[in-house]
C-alpha cells in the first residue's frame, strides 16, 4: 500500500510559526507545499506585506509531476491568496481527483468574532467546503459560512447544527470552541453522535495553532494510524503541550520544538 502525500495549500509567512512553515515542520518528508501566498510576518504583525505567487501554474506543475511519480495524495486547503484561486483548485480537483484520496479543509475566514480575510474570498468558500471530506472551521468560521455575524450571539449549537444541515456530506471538526468553566476544545460530529476533547484556558493565544492541531491529526491519523478519534485526542493534547511550553519559554511564537511530534 502507498503512503500517501499531503499536498498542502496555504500561506508561507518568513516571521512566525503558522500555516506552511508548521505543517513542513511536522510533517516533513511527506508534505507537499504549494504557497497561495507568501508574507514576510504574520498579519497580526506590524509591517506585514503581502506577495503573489504563480499561483495557477505551481499547482498545475505539482499535480502533474504528481502523477508523474505515481504518488497518492492527501489534499489540504488552508489559507487562500485571492477568491480566483478557488477556481483553479476546483478545476484541479476534477482533473486530478483518481489520485486524490481525501480533502481536508480548513476555511480560513475569521475568528474570535471577527474576519481577517476579504468579502470575496469568504463568498467563495461554500465551493470548497462542499467538495471536502473534512472540514475544521472554529466556531467564527461556522457562523460565517452559514451566513450570520461572525459576533453573534446565539447558541453555539444552533450555529452547529445550521452548518451541518447546510453541508451534511461532510464530516465536521470545529477547532477552538470554549466549553465553559474556562475550557477550550475540540469538537466533533458525525451522524448523530458529538465527540469532544477539552484543555483549560492558557494564558496566552498564538498564532498558527489550528495548524499545528490539523498537521499532527494528519500525522497520527493518516501516518502513525490511530483512529479517528485518538488522533484528534492525541493532536489536541501535542498542541496544548505546544502552547503551555511555548509560554513557559515566555516565547512570541509558537516554538514547535519545544515536544516531540513524529
Amino acid at each position: 500500500m502507498k503512503t500517501p502525500h499531503v499536498l498542502a495549500i496555504g500561506s508561507f509567512a518568513v516571521h512566525g510559526t503558522a500555516s506552511l512553515k508548521t505543517f513542513t515542520t511536522i510533517l516533513g518528508e511527506r508534505i507537499l507545499p504549494v504557497p497561495s501566498l507568501m508574507l514576510n510576518g504574520l498579519t497580526n504583525m506590524i509591517l506585514v506585506k503581502k506577495l503573489d505567487v504563480p499561483f495557477t501554474e505551481l499547482l498545475q506543475s505539482s499535480f502533474e509531476l504528481a502523477v508523474n511519480r505515481e504518488l497518492e495524495l492527501i489534499l489540504y486547503i488552508g489559507y487562500l491568496g485571492n477568491a480566483q484561486q478557488v477556481d483553479v483548485i476546483t478545476e484541479m480537483i476534477n482533473t486530478y481527483r483518481p489520485i486524490i484520496k481525501t480533502i481536508i479543509v480548513d476555511p480560513v475566514c475569521g475568528d474570535h468574532g471577527r474576519t481577517y480575510v476579504p468579502a470575496d474570498i469568504i463568498a467563495r468558500w461554500p465551493d470548497l467546503i462542499k467538495l471536502a471530506d473534512l472540514v475544521f472551521p472554529n466556531l467564527t468560521e461556522i457562523k460565517i459560512h452559514t451566513g450570520y455575524e461572525p459576533d453573534g450571539t446565539g447558541a453555539d449549537t444552533f450555529y452547529i447544527e445550521t452548518f451541518r444541515k447546510q453541508y451534511p456530506d461532510v464530516q465536521l471538526v470545529i477547532t477552538s470552541i470554549k466549553t465553559g468553566d474556562n475550557r477550550i476544545g475540540i469538537q466533533y460530529y458525525k451522524d448523530d453522535e458529538c465527540y469532544s476533547h477539552s484543555h483549560p484556558v492558557l494564558s496566552k493565544n498564538y498564532g498558527g495553532t489550528g495548524d499545528a492541531f490539523l498537521a499532527t491529526f494528519i500525522l497520527n491519523h493518516f501516518y502513525n494510524a490511530l483512529s479517528f478519534d485518538a488522533a484528534l485526542k492525541t493532536a489536541a493534547d501535542q498542541t496544548y503541550e505546544l502552547i503551555k511550553n511555548s509560554i513557559n519559554r515566555h516565547s512570541n511564537d509558537l516554538t514547535l520544538s519545544t515536544i516531540k511530534l513524529l
